[in-house]
């Protein structure tokens, strides 16, 4: 028993810190892979808004719940996505 309440705790965190190929803002999706169907800073700025917070290449917004964390490689293409809750 408290093994599967450990291994449920795991994957609960799991999901919770989930990566993301895309995320909605709005009507638009942004998508990221760090490749040129990627979205750049640019179109992420311009779908999402600015975001919350930023440190260089990463940015960080809050969508009800959840607070995406996004970073762009060194070409500016979204590299990665981070989901987490609040």
């Amino acid at each position: 028993m408290k093994l599967l309440v450990g291994l449920l705790l795991i994957l609960a965190t799991v999901i919770a810190q989930a990566s993301d190929r895309s995320i909605r803002c709005g009507n638009y999706l942004v998508h990221a892979g760090g490749g040129k169907s990627a979205s750049n800073m640019y179109e992420v700025l311009k779908k999402c808004g600015e975001p919350v917070a930023q440190n260089g290449d990463t940015w960080i917004y809050e969508q009800g719940s959840m607070v995406r964390v996004l970073t762009f490689n060194f070409e500016g293409r979204l590299q990665r996505i981070e989901s987490r809750r609040k």
